[in-house]
């Protein structure tokens, strides 16, 4: 009997800190439900406010479509119309049938008099311009808002941003042949070269594991970087003496440092314009449902992607890329014959005049 009440005592025991952690997850489990609930009010509440806000952005405006596109504006001399037929087939051919989605997302634009000292009424979105704006700046001002749902959180932070179709297409690839010749990095001169497993990691489409080593292989770059990039950021605190000894040549205290920094702080090879220039190869060559499957898997590694929306391999795309990037380099400057016999003569007439200085004589 009393072994019975032993052990009926032990089993007391042993449930009072279960049923004390059992209380514990309900009181977390309502305090979660709580803030969810909360949450989504926050969500519902601002979802209106937006919502009231945009009908009262609309009031007393027109709306101009063109194509997909729908532009809400009060009536001025801004030429709107003409500014989106002119960006409408360049946001067409980079989202392509995601495009069509644009009809539920409109501009709002509130042209101004841009000499009237007026007071206004606050709009909470959209945009106010001048109403003096050419046709070339409204159209760069409605290629560089489309109103376009943002990507994913993975695309948007390879790409640090938004993608926007071009504006300057051939002058865009042309700065990225200018990166492969001038970028402090062994990855990026690879990528020139013609190594594509350098133009993959020059991106960040490869393995990013020892990423430092990878992009900026030799003390003399890592060493640039450093004095380039973050001598003002190191030139404090318990990092200076580190800084000095970079500086100084001791390769152990520069790698030491950029190692000491988050991985998305360390300085791209090639820029984000180079990766927004791939990116429009990729959709280009993937045809109207291109953007879409870029976007379709939000889980999966960002080169798989391109190479999804692109229809081929990525070494192919990334290949295609250099080559346009390499085809797209600026015009060597010719001169005309006679040019040399101009520069020969001032050449000898600066000389002459040096030389009768006296200065030089004895």
């Amino acid at each position: 009997m009393f072994r019975r009440f032993g052990l009926l005592l032990i089993l007391g025991v042993l449930a009072c800190p279960l049923l004390g952690q059992d209380t514990l997850i309900n009181r977390l489990r309502i305090r979660s439900d709580s803030l969810l609930r909360t949450w989504q009010q926050a969500v519902a509440i601002a979802n209106l406010a937006d919502s009231l806000e945009r009908e009262r952005a609309t009031i007393g405006r027109d709306t101009i479509a063109v194509g997909a596109l729908r532009i809400i504006t009060n009536a001025s001399p801004l030429p709107v119309r003409q500014a989106a037929a002119l960006a409408w087939p360049a946001i067409d051919s980079l989202y392509g049938s995601a495009a069509a989605d644009l009809a539920e997302r409109p501009y709002f634009i509130r042209a101004v008099d841009p000499d009237s000292n007026a007071r206004r009424a606050v709009l909470h979105v959209g945009l106010e311009v001048p109403w003096d704006l050419d046709l070339r700046s409204t159209t760069t001002l409605l290629l560089t808002t489309v109103p376009i749902a943002p990507p994913d959180r993975a695309l948007a932070t390879w790409l640090t941003g938004v993608l926007r179709p071009s504006i300057h297409p051939r002058e865009d690839v042309g700065g990225v042949y200018l990166e492969f010749v001038t970028a402090p990095s062994q990855a990026a001169r690879g990528c020139f070269m013609g190594d594509i497993a350098s133009c993959i990691d020059a991106l960040g489409l490869g393995d990013t594991n020892h990423q430092l080593e990878r992009w900026y292989p030799s003390a003399p770059e890592r060493r640039a970087v450093v004095t380039g990039s973050f001598a003002d950021f190191f030139d404090h605190g318990g990092s200076a003496p580190a800084l000095r000894e970079c500086v100084a040549g001791r390769d152990a205290s520069c790698t030491a440092l950029l190692r000491s920094l988050p991985a998305d702080v360390l300085p791209k090879p090639l820029s984000d314009a180079a990766r927004v220039s791939l990116v429009r190869d990729a959709l280009r060559l993937g045809g109207q449902d291109a953007y879409r499957r870029l976007l379709r898997d939000p889980e999966a590694a960002i080169a798989d992607r391109l190479a999804e929306a692109a229809g081929v391999s990525v070494d192919s795309l990334v290949a295609g890329w250099r080559n346009a990037a390499l085809a797209a380099r600026p015009a060597p400057v010719e001169l005309p014959w006679w040019a040399i016999g101009v520069a020969l003569g001032w050449v000898t007439v600066f000389a002459g005049c040096g030389l009768s200085s006296s200065r030089w004589r004895l």
